[in-house]
């Protein structure tokens, strides 16, 4: 590979992060990268202070200033410098491909153990470094500097923190050797460093509403999550109205409540107007814009009537479970593959779920977790019992097949689920029943309570 091919591959390397703990299991984009997961922690992080050590995972950062020395004091890898590449490591700040400066001082494979375990001897099953070990105090090993403190100062934006794995430490080759890499963000004008935000997608839809008699247009929107279009009622924030014909502008913003916003236009002339609105996002939903809306306002020899109802508290309804069936038998065991079974795929069925509940409301759940079987003395766990969901009618979605005692219904499980639509919808669903037991059990007839719940 090419110098030049293995800079820009470096560059685009990427991973899954895990922001509570600090961690990046790296996808290696070329073979320099080593795939594992680097996790920081604040001073006071090892608890019994040996090598091989104990971390206080109250201990792990997320952020910090970039000009606090050191930057951490702290590191842990659950991964090791590969053989070949085993004669010191480093820790190195690196931005658009290019090194920026050390955050730590070279270690060797001679000092393995002197901060804890670098990963360089072939005992090593981790790389564990701390301000303790043999020589508490300053880690200069593990890092030695602030962040503002390196070599060439980092630019605000996006960078990668890479604990190197040299093959020879008077030859560092910060291109052929091995690296984990770590992907942060660093803010120059605050001096700060941080693990980059997973923010959750959202979509954004809107209506608009003519008042005749104010000549105005009430514009409202709610804000969904992308993955499943429910209404993203965390969310933070305001939208942005816009104006797209018969003139474009920008009418103004409103602030989002409980994933709504609404904003009304002031005095319109005769004409047809449409609109879209775009949410700016927060620090936990990215933004989103919506397709257009369009309101009517009459003009002067027109003429129009304001026609109101009002819909009272609890007029919609609520949420409903009916004809659960009393007992289902699911007949004789018998020998199959080792184990007894039995099953009845039919008499489990004709479970209604009524949602008369308001729209915007949350999807419905329809979960069941089964109790123990008892046979006089003997008793069974309900992770025998497995099931297979079905939709007789209605807008419901069958949830998954459990199978029985891998892992069984002992652990609840979605039998259906449906999102509130218009009108009165019901939906009946079921699901065919099995059981798998020792074929050791002791004789005669075993009996349990499977519990529905809907919320």
């Amino acid at each position: 590979m090419k110098n030049t091919t293995r800079r820009l591959a470096a560059v685009i390397a990427t991973g899954a992060l895990i922001a509570a703990g600090l961690t990046l299991t790296a996808t290696a984009a070329n073979a320099d990268v080593l795939p594992g997961a680097i996790t920081l922690y604040a001073a006071g992080s090892h608890v019994d202070q040996t090598q091989a050590g104990t971390y206080d995972p109250t201990k792990i950062i997320t952020s910090g200033s970039s000009t606090a020395s050191p930057m951490f004091w702290g590191i842990a890898i659950n991964g090791t410098c590969p053989v070949g590449y085993r004669d010191a490591s480093q820790t190195y700040a690196f931005q658009g491909g290019a090194n920026k400066g050390a955050v730590s001082q070279k270690v060797t494979a001679a000092e393995d153990g002197v901060y804890g375990t670098n990963g360089l001897k072939p005992a090593d099953t981790f790389v564990k470094m701390d301000e303790f070990s043999t020589i508490p105090g300053n880690n200069l090993y593990v890092a030695n500097k602030a962040l503002d403190g390196i070599t060439t100062p980092l630019a605000s934006g996006a960078f990668e923190l890479r604990y190197y794995c040299f093959a020879d430490f008077q030859n560092r080759d910060f291109v052929n050797d091995k690296f984990f890499s770590l992907s942060l963000n660093y803010d120059l004008t605050s001096h700060t460093w941080s693990v980059p935000v997973s923010k959750i997608n959202t979509t954004t839809s809107v209506t608009a509403g003519a008042d005749q008699t104010a000549k105005t247009v009430a514009i409202a929107s709610t804000i969904k999550k992308s993955s499943d279009s429910s209404v993203a009622t965390a969310a933070t924030g305001s939208v942005t109205v816009n104006q797209t014909a018969p003139t474009a502008a920008a009418l103004g913003t409103a602030t989002v409540s409980n994933g709504i916003a609404t904003f009304t236009t002031g005095v319109l002339t005769p004409g047809t107007y449409t609109f879209t609105v775009t949410y700016g996002g927060d620090t936990a939903y990215n933004g989103s814009t919506s397709s257009t809306a369009s309101a009517t306002i009459n003009g002067a020899n027109s003429g129009s009537t304001n026609i109101t109802f009002t819909v009272d508290a609890g007029s919609a309804g609520g949420l409903t479970l009916s004809n659960v069936p009393a007992a289902v038998d699911l007949g004789h065991a018998t020998v199959n593959g080792g184990l007894l079974t039995a099953s009845n795929a039919t008499a489990f069925a004709g479970i209604t779920v009524t949602d008369n509940r308001a729209v915007n409301s949350a999807a419905w759940n329809l979960t069941g977790q089964m109790g123990a079987f008892t046979n006089g003395t003997y008793t069974l766990t309900g992770n025998v019992l497995g099931w297979a969901p079905f939709v007789q009618s209605g807008p419901a979605t069958a949830g998954a097949t459990v199978a029985a005692n891998a892992p069984g219904l002992a652990t609840s499980a979605q039998l259906a689920t449906a999102p509130v639509t218009s009108g009165s919808p019901v939906s009946t669903v079921g699901a065919a029943l099995n059981v798998a037991i020792p074929q050791n059990s002791a004789t005669g007839t075993y009996t349990g309570v499977l519990t529905l719940t809907l919320v």
